[in-house]
């Protein structure tokens, strides 16, 4: 009876659960975005149908690009781009065709020229979205312009007025439907990125590892929303400078943070002596940072805080100044000794940041001050690197080519093709996934399947795809899910660009007219050739490959520590970069080809990265020792060991050739470092040299030798490594 009854309870647990699930499902995040994102796109479809389109897709295509952008701003930003871009690439086609078309040598170089410099300029940092359009409004207007040249400027319009209103529709469903607004968002994540440092401070305390990469992350997200934000409202556009000087002091502080979590041995003279004061000092800290994260929080509030901070930080000084009357802080384990005081510093380090922090908050402009200027430097594109000149040479290429097969075979989507064949060599090594061109051919061996069973389920539901009620549930239904996906990845991956192309081929089926089976044929086929043209061109011409992206990501991580050591500084720019590559090169790291990769190789590249990135934490390039009495020149010399090991391994990187370096010489130097810095400590005590100036100087001694240990760690973990292999093509 009891086993009868007990399920019950169970059952009713589970409907309340789904209950309350539903009710707040019109909170999520994801769920709003995919409404948007699908009712945007029947509103872009109502209009062209409404229209009488000659083209109705390419408004369809307009709302799966502008939609990804989610904030008002990137939406903003992307729409004025996309109309620049798409008013000059039609213009440029329709030239080019109408007069050019019956001399094809002329024609075609000339296109393929406007064409690959578009497509590289999208690699530059500025304009990169209208460069784009430029290519692809090219590709479209040529493309339907090839078999009646004097007829291309009517496609041109039909695709700038499909555009306006794939624009319209995106604009009007983001602005009055849960709008999210980039300056909101960001001043939210400035919040979450305050107590995620508050969390760094306290798994600190236990010494449990951060997580770097997932700060490093959000970092990145919060400068993306800068830009967005800027666009949005010029009271937020004044307070970009400042804004971005408070990014800075976060990721200075998150860098003044990671050294704590791995301190390991601590003096136990010193350990007792002082630890009331530095747990006293940790919880001041981590209000604060509770404080800067808290929504409803004053700045004289924020004030008072970082008096507390001051006091515990007094309260420290004082203890430590105390210490020296004690005959027992002459004795004791140097290292204990060293690790004591780089957590002193450390701590000193992040008061000094939170201080920096709360006078840019306390000095932003008012809400009356608007910024109106433009700054002219800002306005011109840059030159785009080697990469990005070969990806638009060879997407290019692969659009030439589709438009001789179009135009000489006459295939079933010709027209699909062409796009294809350039918009996927152009993209799909891009994708987010890190894959660049090694799984090409793996796209085209999963593609054509599935675009093939996507054909046949097409033929039988044929009577019902003229239906507009089953078009329209059907596009929703796909861009709902499209949106799901795009609301979680950052970027565009493969698959969803695959995705894209067959739902507008879906739709080009067009319920205006009977579908045939020649319209179905010209979908399949237009995307599978298309894709094959792209992979064909991936492969074979400056292929982007996992191995080779990690290594020249490795490289300039090597190159940037190199440069910070020389110049005894980092730029903001490199500053920025140097956090984002480790997480760059574990994303390729991930695609290495089995079994030329073995998982011991792998697993080498992960340690080796470790050490590289817990070098860069402890900011050696920042530490001056050379105001010390004694031979100052040691930290020259060590600085120097680093260099060469570093310019080694980035060479063994270069070279493919075995890394092999003796490091025997580092070890003398942070011996006799060592013995130096004990002689120093002793010496300042028997001058009575002042405590807090010792305690700093320690504390960046025990910098060096953090960093010693792991530049000897990569060094010794970089002889294990097969270089030679991160230059081939070793897997398709």
């Amino acid at each position: 009876m009891i086993a009868t009854i007990q399920p019950i309870p169970m059952i009713f647990a589970s409907l309340s659960a789904f209950w309350r699930g539903l009710i707040q499902l019109p909170r999520d995040g994801a769920f709003r975005f995919s409404v948007k994102f699908g009712l945007a796109g029947i509103l872009a479809v109502y209009v062209t149908l409404l229209n009488k389109s000659n083209q109705p897709t390419w408004a369809l295509f307009t709302v799966f690009v502008l939609m990804v952008g989610q904030y008002i701003g990137a939406v903003e930003e992307k729409s004025i781009l996309r109309m620049v871009g798409t008013v000059i690439g039609g213009l440029v086609a329709y030239i080019l065709t109408a007069s050019l078309e019956q001399d094809p040598l002329i024609y075609l170089s000339l296109l393929g020229l406007f064409v690959a410099f578009a497509t590289a300029m999208f690699g530059q940092s500025r304009y990169p979205y209208a460069f784009l359009l430029c290519a692809m409004t090219a590709v479209v207007v040529s493309s339907h312009g090839l078999s009646n040249p004097e007829m291309s400027w009517v496609f041109m319009i039909w695709r700038m007025q499909d555009v306006f209103i794939g624009i319209a529709a995106v604009m009007l469903v983001q602005s009055l439907l849960w709008p999210r607004y980039a300056g909101t968002e960001f001043l939210n994540g400035l919040r979450s990125i305050f107590l995620d440092l508050r969390d760094l401070m306290r798994a600190s305390r236990s010494g449990n590892p951060t997580n770097d990469q997932a700060f490093d992350s959000r970092l990145n997200q919060l400068r993306q929303l800068l830009r967005f934000g800027g666009r949005e409202s010029r009271y937020f556009r004044a307070k970009l400078d400042t804004y971005v000087e408070l990014l800075t002091c976060v990721q200075r502080l998150h860098g003044a943070m990671r050294p704590l979590a791995e301190i390991r041995l601590r003096d136990s003279f010193y350990q007792e002596s002082v630890s009331g004061e530095v747990a006293e000092l940790r919880d001041a800290i981590e209000c604060e940072l509770s404080a800067f994260g808290s929504a409803n929080i004053s700045n004289s509030s924020l004030r008072d805080g970082l008096r507390r901070i001051s006091n515990a930080m007094e309260s420290l000084k004082k203890t430590i100044l105390n210490l020296r009357q004690d005959p027992r802080s002459r004795e004791g384990n140097l290292g204990g000794i060293l690790e004591m005081n780089l957590e002193f510093l450390s701590l000193e380090e992040i008061h000094l940041e939170l201080a920096c922090c709360l006078d840019l908050l306390e000095g932003l402009p008012l809400r009356s001050k608007k910024s109106l200027r433009s700054d002219l430097r800002n306005l011109f594109p840059d030159i785009p690197n080697s990469f990005w000149i070969t990806s638009g040479i060879r997407s290019a290429l692969s659009m030439v080519t589709a438009m001789v097969f179009m135009n000489w075979l006459q295939p079933p989507g010709g027209l699909t093709m062409v796009l294809c064949a350039w918009l996927f060599c152009c993209l799909l090594p891009n994708s987010p996934e890190g894959r660049g061109d090694h799984r090409a051919w793996h796209v085209v061996v999963a593609a054509v399947p599935c675009m093939l069973l996507l054909s046949l389920a097409l033929l039988f539901v044929t009577p019902l795809l003229s239906s507009y009620a089953v078009m329209n549930i059907l596009i929703f239904t796909w861009l709902f899910v499209y949106g799901q996906i795009a609301y979680r990845t950052p970027g565009v991956t493969t698959v969803m660009n695959i995705a894209m192309m067959a739902l507008i081929g879906i739709f080009g089926l067009n319920a205006q007219e009977s579908v045939s089976f020649q319209s179905i044929a010209d979908v399949f086929f237009g995307i599978s050739t298309g894709t094959l043209i792209a992979a064909f061109f991936q492969r074979t011409l400056w292929p982007l490959l996992p191995q080779r992206e990690m290594r020249d990501r490795f490289v300039e991580m090597l190159d940037i520590q190199r440069g910070a050591l020389t110049r005894g500084a980092l730029t903001p720019a490199s500053m920025a970069r140097l956090s984002l590559l480790p997480g760059e090169i574990k994303i390729r790291l991930a695609n290495l080809a089995r079994p030329v990769y073995t998982a011991g190789e792998v697993q080498n590249l992960c340690d080796l990265l470790d050490h590289l990135d817990r070098f860069s934490a402890n900011r050696i390039w920042e530490s001056n020792l050379g105001q010390i009495p004694g031979d100052g020149a040691l930290t020259a010399k060590i600085r120097d060991h680093f260099s060469k090991v570093l310019e080694k391994i980035s060479s063994s990187f270069s070279t493919g050739q075995s890394f092999s370096l003796d490091c025997e010489p580092l070890r003398a130097t942070m011996g006799e470092f060592g013995e130096w810095i004990a002689a120093a400590r002793l010496k300042m005590i028997a001058e009575n040299e002042a405590p807090l100036l010792s305690s700093n100087f320690l504390g960046q001694a025990a910098r060096y030798q953090h960093a010693s240990a792991h530049v000897i760690a990569a060094a010794e973990t970089a002889t294990m490594l097969e270089t030679s292999i991160y230059s081939g093509d070793n897997s398709l």
